[in-house]
This record gives structure tokens, sequence and C-alpha cells, in this order.
């Protein structure tokens, strides 16, 4: 009983002892067990304390780079919401630039006709709307359908086309963008293989790689950063 006694007493001197030299350094003095938190606070705050022990020093360096870690996380995050803003701007920018930008007469004149019933052909699609006319017969050069291809980008759908054509999205928008490029591969499959057809499928896969190298990149910043008009 006596040993067990003498057992716990020796550890619990043990315990104090080593508080003591962790809170006070390797300078203990005398027995004065009065020793506040405030102070042990003062000797965790320092880096190069003679007689630092081990263990505090080892639990200062954890924190301080737990905290270098933090302020990094911090400024990548700022720099990332800096670049998403200014990415943001610069669509938005883009964006309002396109749909402001005037429509040609020529084109008007074409859009007018359309909605008079006098066009080329039998689609009523927002391509026909604007002009838009592939084919050997009465078939438009390359520059003047994808200016065409342009226009409809960045134009309103009229309201008398087929329902299924008010899906393709608002002007300058990533889904008018699909909407377009995903239109003319289609003409272009239904009509691959027919003779008859070769030079209108030929226009039409030509002016979908000429839309996609356009406004590929637009597209994805769209995507990303829809314009503030359509939130």
């Amino acid at each position: 009983m006596l040993a067990a006694l003498f057992v716990i007493s020796l550890l619990l001197f043990l315990l104090w002892l080593l508080l003591a030299l962790i809170l006070r350094g390797a300078r203990l003095v005398g027995w004065d067990t009065n020793i506040s938190f405030e102070r042990a606070g003062r000797f965790v705050g320092q880096r190069k304390v003679p007689g630092l022990s081990p263990i505090l020093r080892f639990f200062a360096e954890r924190k301080a780079d737990r905290d270098r870690r933090e302020e990094e996380a911090r400024r990548k995050k700022a720099e990332a919401e800096a670049r998403a803003r200014a990415e943001r701007d610069k669509t938005q920018k883009e964006h309002d630039a396109l749909v402001e930008r005037p429509i040609p007469p020529d084109i008007k004149r074409d859009m007018r006709a359309f909605l008079d019933g006098s066009f080329v052909g039998e689609d009523r699609s927002p391509l026909a709307y604007v002009g838009y006319r592939v084919g050997k017969t009465r078939g438009l050069a390359s520059r003047e359908r994808q200016r065409r291809l342009d226009v409809c980008f960045r134009i309103e759908i009229p309201s008398d086309l087929d329902p299924k054509y008010q899906g393709w999205g608002a002007p300058a928008t990533y889904q008018r963008f699909r909407s377009i490029e995903k239109h003319l591969k289609m003409l272009a499959d239904l009509r691959r293989g027919r003779n008859n057809q070769r030079f209108a499928v030929a226009d039409w896969e030509e002016d979908r790689q000429w839309f996609l190298r356009e406004y590929c990149e637009l597209a994805g910043m769209l995507q990303r950063h829809p314009p503030r008009r359509y939130w």
C-alpha cells in the first residue's frame, strides 16, 4: 500500500516537474507552482526561446505550416476569383458587342422576304430566315453563307417559326451556338451519300468547321459565364 502511494506521489511530482519545464523552460526556480496560462501562451507564440521544449517547438512549427497553407489557399482562391471575374467581364463585353452589331442591309432584305413568304427552299429554319443557302445551283459563296451564320448566331428567332426552333436559345449564347452547329451537322448527315446533294453537303461541312473555329472559344466562355440579361 505504501509502495503504491509512493509511486503515485512520485508520478505526480514528475508530472509537475515536466509541466514546469515546458511552461517555464529549463530554468526552474524554487518550487513556485503558480504558472499562469498567459505566460504559457507567450512561450507558445515564440519560435526561438532558449529552453523551448522539442514538443512545444513541434506544435509551433505545425501551426506556422498550417498558417502558411491557409494563406496560400486564400491567395490562390483570390487569384482564381480575379481570373473568373476578368473572363466574365470579357465574355459580357463580347456578347454585347455581337448583339448590338448592325445587321447588314442585304441580310435584312432577305429576312423581310422570308417573313413575307418569299424565300428559296422549303425549310423555314432560322438559317433560311437570314437567307442562308447552299448548293451548286442557288447556293451562296462561302463568305456570304458565313456572314449569314454570324447574323443567325446573334439575333432573336422570329416567333412565327416552327416551335422546335424556339429552343435554339437566346442570341449569342452557348445554346444558340450548339443549336446552329448541330443543325449544320444534321443537314449534312441527312443528305450524305446522295450524288445530287454533294455540293450542298460540302457547303454545310465547310460552314460547320468555319463556325466552330470562329465561335468555339467564345461559346466555352458563354457556357461558363451566361450573359447577364439571361440570368
